[in-house]
């Protein structure tokens, strides 16, 4: 790479080094989008970015739980490599993240809303650090502190009772102090400190919706009618699971009340929608200031929602409904002459695939220890080579235990044509196998049929040969080591500690009866 390239002014081409424009939702299914055929949800903006870029309809997460997932997006790295399993818990010491990397290439960064990274209090490479909860080096300037000097204290969770403890209601202070709405205008300021920087920059506009709980304001809280929405068939083991669930964890994770299903999907489909509004005056403010011909969008979501498949809810499963996230980029002509405006992706690729895609669409190298691969020859229509397959993996961190059902341990791998779930050996059910093309809903479980025993082999391996890939920490020539990538043995047990006393406080909040069985 030729010296100004490094400095972050120009390519090799003598070109502008394009700016990114990241943005995340948080727990967003694949399948909400109206670009991709949903009947009910309507989400304008994302539509419009999939007409003028890219849609990915077969793009997987690497964790179906939040921090595992986003530490795999941003480091290019699986979770068995990296180590960070559990929210609130760090990664293997060693491992550097994206911003980091292009902060090194001569980007200025930012973010607006939520990491969710540990140490909480590391910048993660940023530098210009607007929280959405208490994170970074700069809490003041996050959306706790922001609720707490208005009104006292942080108001997101009022919600009705009636529920199953799901957490719908209507937001009960004015709609512009809804994160949502925050989490726009904080990435809005951000946008014009980084424009004026004089340098290419990075903002990672990161919004916590759709995520539970299910709270919106107005109108977007009666935007979905509760009645419209179908009603799901409750498969006859879920009162037999939520029964019998073990602690706090499992019984967030299951439902049989067909209509608080109804009605968490109303105002989850109207969160979708929120975010889906914000993101157009994100963009509108990129056209604005002139940066939307040099400047690379990407939507996608850490993870999805069961909400009510196989009588499910929440994430940590394997089932399309968790692992299977929306994709959408927009890379302008200048940047990527050969991408096609409108085209669907429909090869399988994953989370880790993101870093080296914004590697080099910004001109930069790919450092060994990345495990991804660059997207920008499927955005041209260009699949040979493409290994046409997702991994991912899930367990909770290395002091909780391991065998309950919704939250053990799992391994998965997507294939154009199967899914193979493995919950472990020491499981009472070792394997699930799904024809995707037959059976895209995942209700016949093969795993012991015959016929398919070669198949089941043959994917079993491939996991196992996958899991044993566990290449050294990414090293970036020149780039110092962050701070974040060491964390004294000291730090990981306080980590530790509050880790379990946030469990407790959980599970007494949410389940009061049974906060004594929490893991």
């Amino acid at each position: 790479m030729n010296k100004s390239s490094a400095s972050g002014n120009s390519g090799e081409s003598g070109r502008k080094q394009p700016n990114v424009l990241f943005i995340m939702a948080d727990q967003m299914r694949w399948d909400v989008l109206s670009c991709a055929g949903h009947p009910i949800c309507r989400t304008p903006v994302l539509d419009g970015m999939a007409a003028r870029g890219v849609r990915f309809a077969n793009f997987y997460t690497a964790a179906p739980t939040c921090t595992p997932a986003r530490y795999s997006i941003f480091s290019g790295r699986h979770v068995h490599v990296h180590g960070g399993w559990s929210n609130g818990w760090p990664t293997q010491d060693g491992e550097v993240f994206l911003p980091s990397i292009l902060k090194h290439y001569g980007y200025a960064t930012a973010i607006a809303g939520k990491l969710h990274f540990a140490p909480r209090e590391e910048a993660f490479g940023f530098d210009d650090f607007r929280s959405f909860r208490a994170e970074g080096p700069t809490p003041e300037r996050g959306y706790d502190a922001y609720m707490t000097r208005k009104y006292g204290a942080y108001t997101r969770d009022r919600i009705e009772e009636g529920t199953g403890g799901k957490g719908v209601g209507r937001f009960a202070d004015p709609p512009e102090d809804y994160d949502t709405s925050w989490i726009t205008r904080q990435s809005i300021e951000a946008l014009a400190g980084l424009a004026e920087s004089g340098k290419p920059w990075f903002l990672f506009a990161s919004y916590h919706d759709p995520h539970s709980p299910f709270v919106e304001p107005e109108p977007y809280f009666s935007m979905y009618d509760r009645e419209s929405i179908p009603l799901r068939e409750i498969p006859p083991e879920i009162r037999r699971l939520r029964r019998d669930a073990r602690g706090t964890q499992e019984r967030a994770h299951v439902i049989d009340d067909p209509e608080v299903v109804q009605a968490v999907t109303a105002v989850y489909y109207a969160s979708t929608t929120h975010v889906d509004h914000d993101i157009g005056i994100l963009l509108s403010a990129l056209e604005e200031r002139g940066l939307a011909d040099n400047t690379i969008v990407l939507f996608l979501s850490d993870h999805g929602d069961m909400m009510g498949d196989r009588g499910r809810m929440n994430k940590q499963v394997m089932y399309e409904g968790a692992a299977h996230v929306p994709l959408v980029m927009q890379v302008p002509e200048t940047i990527h002459p050969a991408l096609t405006p409108g085209r669907v992706v429909d090869e399988i690729a994953g989370q880790v695939d993101i870093l080296p895609t914004v590697l080099e669409l910004c001109g930069l190298p790919v450092p060994a220890g990345v495990q991804g691969q660059s997207l920008a020859p499927l955005c041209a229509g260009n699949a040979a080579g493409w290994p046409n397959e997702a991994f991912a993996a899930v367990r909770a961190a290395p002091f909780v235990r391991q065998e309950a059902y919704m939250v053990g341990k799992k391994r998965m791998v997507r294939t154009p044509e199967y899914k193979l779930i493995d919950y472990g050996a020491d499981f009472r059910m070792r394997w699930e196998l799904f024809n995707m093309a037959d059976d895209p809903a995942e209700v016949h479980n093969l795993a012991d049929d015959p016929a398919y025993r070669s198949v089941l082999r043959a994917l079993a391996a491939r996991l196992d040969a996958w899991q044993d890939e566990e290449p050294p920490p990414v090293s970036v020539p020149g780039m110092p080591t962050p701070s974040y990538a060491y964390v004294p043995a000291e730090r990981r047990a306080a980590m530790r500690a509050a880790w379990e006393a946030n469990m407790r406080r959980s599970a007494a909040r949410r389940w009061p009866q049974a906060s004594s069985k929490t893991q």
